[in-house]
């Protein structure tokens, strides 16, 4: 996410995929397929395994398609699906690049509409949070030249619903989102998802598409 989205670690698995995993993995992507437009909060935990360091950003999360608007933080992240644009808060500065799928950022589709095709999916422990009863998915990408390796994804199997997940970068990042508010089919306007500099006076923008 913006989304921007460990280190090798874990269990080592066969490579073909649990068929129970691969079931649960499509129902849940089934019900966010279905979705329209999708609403959440986030509070994002960001551990830095070797400088030893923790911190939580608290934010909001918007999708409609492949399009999305994130604000966590100092930043706002939006995309239309063609362009990307971060927005700084605090020195006023907008970065425009070329959105390019899978260069580091994980959006929302890929979070909650994984294709299994391109993971390998075991299920992982039951654990309880918040009073629920979640089963861990773990996912392993079939492609490695991907900054991350390793997605742990908690599902109330109730509903079939994301309640966190933890990204694990290559760099020693672990990346934790929490899921909170959860809303669906929000009417949305596609403006939201574009940059409109005349709502930040004074702005920068560094254009860094080629």
């Amino acid at each position: 996410m913006v989304f921007a989205l460990v280190m090798t670690a874990g269990i080592a698995h066969a490579q073909t995929s649990d068929p129970a995993a691969v079931k649960l993995l499509k129902s849940v992507s089934q019900k966010y397929s279905g979705y329209k437009t999708m609403q959440m909060d986030i509070a994002l935990t960001i551990e830095n395994l070797e400088a030893k360091t923790k911190e939580t950003k608290n934010g909001k999360v918007s999708a409609k398609g492949n399009m999305f608007k994130a604000e966590m933080g100092n930043q706002i992240i939006m995309s239309d699906g063609k362009t990307l644009w971060t927005y700084l808060k605090d020195v006023n500065e907008v970065q425009i690049n070329n959105f390019e799928k899978g260069a580091g950022i994980m959006t929302p589709n890929d979070i909650f509409k994984i294709a299994e095709k391109d993971y390998l999916a075991y299920m992982g422990e039951k654990v309880t949070e918040g009073g629920k009863s979640l089963q861990i998915i773990e996912l392993t990408p079939k492609d490695k030249t991907l900054s991350f390796s390793k997605v742990k994804m908690y599902v109330d199997p109730s509903d079939n619903s994301i309640k966190k997940g933890v990204v694990f970068d290559k760099n020693a990042i672990h990346y934790t989102y929490v899921i909170s508010n959860f809303k669906s089919n929000v009417e949305m306007n596609d403006t939201n998802f574009k940059f409109d500099k005349s709502k930040y006076p004074g702005c920068e923008v560094i254009d860094l598409r080629e």
